[in-house]
């Protein structure tokens, strides 16, 4: 094996505390890392007034139980990475409206999460862009229920407890696994 300057054999599977090294990184056998940019993002969370009047005075089956702010927030946080990361998997898959789509219905997400012992907390929201780093989250509904329906081309993001997720996709009355987030 040849040697090269830029090397250091002796190194090699060890990490390395030069800043200067050349390391392996996915594009590339021998680069250097020479900067680290962290973009913020705002989610500015809203509750419509459908969801306030379910909570407090429920519906024909009586008041809605477990879906209350607290735990429809906690959802929301818990659904951002797994929001962000399965547009950039899955490149059909979107889940923001803009205001230049206002021809047509806004597009609606179910976040869903599956707890051990209680039904599954159901949240209907919709994502709206505001600016490159804001968006609004509008909360439409939400329900605890085991086997909630939801619309032909939806999407589901179902969370897990061991912060693993899935989406998914409703398709000729069939719900089908897309993706799957795995930490």
């Amino acid at each position: 094996m040849e040697n090269k300057p830029w090397t250091n054999n002796k190194l090699k599977g060890k990490i390395a505390s030069d800043s200067l090294a050349f390391t392996k990184n996915r594009s590339s056998d021998y680069a250097r890392r020479v900067f680290t940019h962290a973009e913020d993002l705002e989610f500015h969370i809203w509750f419509d007034k459908h969801y306030y009047f379910r909570e407090e005075h429920g519906d024909e089956n009586g008041k809605r139980e477990g879906i209350g702010i607290e735990a429809i927030q906690e959802l929301i946080v818990k659904s951002t990475k797994h929001l962000i990361y399965y547009p950039l998997k899955i490149k059909s898959f979107v889940f923001i409206n803009f205001s230049s789509d206002l021809m047509r219905r806004s597009e609606r997400i179910v976040l869903q999460n599956n707890f051990h012992n209680a039904p599954k907390l159901n949240v209907i929201a919709e994502y709206h862009y505001l600016d490159a780093n804001r968006f609004e989250v509008t909360v439409k509904t939400a329900i605890r229920k085991d086997d909630f329906y939801f619309s032909d081309g939806q999407y589901l993001v179902e969370i897990y407890d061991n912060d693993k997720s899935a989406l998914h996709k409703k398709e000729l009355n069939k719900i089908k696994i897309i993706s799957n987030y795995l930490r």
